[in-house]
């Protein structure tokens, strides 16, 4: 099937719509957009789902800025990063306008992080030919520490991945056969299945949030989106221009960020919009870096996402566990068996840079004041009943809703104690790849454990990995450090 085709480009439209208002309304994140969308996306053609999911990964890290825009809320985590200058610009200059610069920053900013993209996954893949499964630990074992230190907790962080390892602990051993914590049940022999998973944790856990803080936990009331197309193109267009330098420096930092495994966009948005402020920049030039930065990232994720199957997010978490349940196997497999498929997903991120998320910006900021609408019961049996439906149609099995069930619960007590979801998701994913490569390392040098330091490359790794981690506490603990000083001479200044 063409990438010009009629269904890759309607699937490409109609995810950036579904995207654009998850990603707007709090609460309504992009993973739980994804998470709702999988269970669908597997009765399509591939190449039209992964463009759905695409589009729709785009225009929801953008979408979250309009909640901001309108009414102070951020959609996403990434928008929060720069959400008191959005709004403070849409109140001054004109929601249009605001609206019109966070989305073609961003639609500029993924457009950089695609090129890259292109270039750094084809090159990552040549080199991870040559890696065994000694590489391949240090690897994983990498994704793995800055998945917990990346938690804003890194103890509660550290519990939460250490949830999900448990999780896909459940049935065969993936090397040497044995079941494990099936209690004698023939349903749990496969293990939890990975798409129920996430439709429990974050889905399900979602609604009953929602019941238990009750109304106005969620409300938004964005204001109707006045002006015209030039507001919204031309003139915030002038404005990345003149700020070139900064907009490349931004999306160039983004999508470094984004290759990271275990940062993401919230990451990405964060830094760079505090390196603008550092800089004494206006509220434009902070959207700007914040928004192009955070794009940048998504498509930063997708490098070592199918270059060596490690997820640089949640989003890229959850479709690495969709590519595997396919019998797609990410990595230099998935270049030399599914050429087309990669350069099906680089084209999909090109036309959603360039054509889908500007238009589905505009399009998605009057669509969202609708939906916003809507009785808030309405909207949580919506989520409700697409998670009962999504987790029943992956097997047909009334087991699996047992299974949404007590991982919906799960999720919201987790949620109640703070303890970050997206990091149960990356043990989930990570977990089986770490034991999977530690057992056949093992087997093979007979239960040598100095065979993982005796390769060049893996001792390069296991170098990379002391360094990472050394630099990641440290910088944990300046954080602190300078959080705690401030905090003191706040209560200062009060008393």
């Amino acid at each position: 099937m063409s990438l010009f085709s009629p269904e890759v480009l309607l699937a490409m439209f109609l995810g950036g719509l579904y995207g654009a208002v998850f990603g707007t309304l709090p609460g309504l994140t992009a993973t739980l957009a994804l998470s709702l969308f999988i269970p669908f996306a597997l009765f399509l053609p591939p190449e039209v789902g992964l463009a759905a999911i695409i589009s729709l990964c785009a225009t929801a890290i953008f979408a979250g800025d309009i909640g901001a825009v309108m009414a102070r809320i951020p959609g996403t985590p990434a928008s929060a990063a720069y959400a008191e200058e959005i709004h403070d610009l849409g109140k001054e200059r004109s929601p249009t306008f605001a609206l019109g610069l966070s989305a073609l920053a961003s639609a500029l900013g993924s457009l950089v992080g695609t090129g890259l993209l292109v270039v750094g996954s084809l090159g990552m893949a040549a080199i991870a030919r040559q890696f065994s499964s000694f590489e391949y630990f240090w690897l994983v074992l990498l994704g793995v520490t800055s998945g917990v230190l990346a938690a804003p907790h890194i103890a509660k962080g550290l519990v939460a991945f250490a949830l999900g390892m448990l999780l896909a602990t459940v049935g065969y051993d993936p090397a040497l056969g044995n079941p494990r914590f099936t209690f004698g049940n023939v349903n749990l022999l496969g293990g939890i299945n990975f798409i129920v998973a996430l439709i429990g944790l974050f889905g399900l856990s979602e609604v009953l949030y929602q019941l238990l803080k009750g109304p106005g936990s969620s409300s938004v009331q964005p204001a109707p989106l006045r002006g015209s197309a030039s507001l919204f193109f031309l003139e915030p267009l002038r404005l990345i221009l003149r700020q070139r330098g900064l907009f490349l420096r931004s999306s160039l930092l983004g999508t470094f960020i984004g290759f990271l495994p275990g940062a993401g966009s919230d990451f990405a948005a964060w830094i760079a919009s505090n390196f603008q402020r550092l800089a004494k920049g206006t509220k434009e030039t902070v959207v700007l870096a914040g928004a192009s930065s955070n794009n940048a990232a998504v498509a930063g994720t997708w490098i070592p996402a199918l270059s060596l199957g490690l997820p640089g997010d949640t989003l890229t978490a959850i479709v690495l566990g969709l590519f595997l349940t396919l019998g797609i196997r990410p990595g230099p497999e998935l270049f030399a068996r599914h050429l087309d498929l990669v350069v099906e997903i680089y084209g999909v991120f090109l036309l959603a840079s360039v054509l889908i998320m500007p238009l589905v910006g505009y399009l998605g900021s009057f669509l969202v004041g609708l939906a916003s609408r809507l009785p808030r019961g309405v909207l949580l049996g919506g989520i409700a009943g697409l998670s009962l439906l999504g987790a029943y149609a992956i097997n047909n099995n009334p087991f699996d809703l047992y299974v949404l069930a007590l991982l919906g619960v799960l999720g919201l007590l987790l949620r109640l104690g703070d303890y970050p979801l997206g990091q149960v998701v990356l043990g989930m994913v990570l977990g089986p790849l770490l034991e999977q490569h530690l057992m056949v390392s093992m087997i093979k040098t007979h239960w040598n454990v100095w065979s993982f330091f005796e390769r060049p490359v893996a001792m390069l790794l296991a170098l990379v990995n002391l360094l990472f981690l050394v630099g990641l506490v440290w910088l944990r603990l300046r954080q602190a450090r300078r959080l705690k000083a401030f905090e003191a001479l706040a209560q200062r200044e009060e008393g």
